[in-house]
């Protein structure tokens, strides 16, 4: 067995990789027009890679997810094995975040939605010209 240190290490080294990883799918995408399609490819890869699970059913300590399904599912043969265990704690850290994502893509729409509409209509506002008493008549002028 390995101690919580070797845990520690690996998912560093792991992280690390992933981070690599997740930085060569955002290089290849960046260019797409389909920006929400590129962020969902994003958020479900990270979702896949990074999600942790107890790496024994007996241990306490965590391990991808992925690899304990892939390991489970096909090295391991008795009633309770198969890709079950990482797979449901993936499916639905991947919902979350769908839902997170969804939701906050909502709002920012809204929010710039709300912004531009105010910023236009100052514009609009700072174009027109005052009617009234002018104070400078000679601005008038200038202008």
């Amino acid at each position: 067995m390995f101690s919580a240190e070797d845990y520690l290490q690996g998912w560093i080294a792991y992280s690390i990789g992933v981070g690599c990883l997740l930085l060569f799918l955002w290089l290849l995408l960046r260019k797409s027009a389909w920006t929400t399609v590129r962020h969902l490819l994003l958020l479900l890869s990270a979702a896949i890679l990074l999600t942790p699970v107890t790496a024994y059913r007996d241990d306490s300590h965590l391990a991808p997810a992925f690899f304990v399904s892939l390991y489970e599912g096909v090295m391991v043969s008795g009633a309770d094995a198969g890709f079950q265990r990482g797979l449901a704690p993936i499916i639905a850290v991947a919902i979350f975040a769908l839902i997170f994502y969804f939701l906050a893509r909502f709002l920012w729409k809204f929010i710039s939605q709300k912004t531009s509409s105010r910023n236009s209509a100052n514009k609009a506002n700072s174009t027109a010209k005052p009617c009234g008493a002018r104070l400078n008549p000679t601005q008038d002028l200038v202008d």
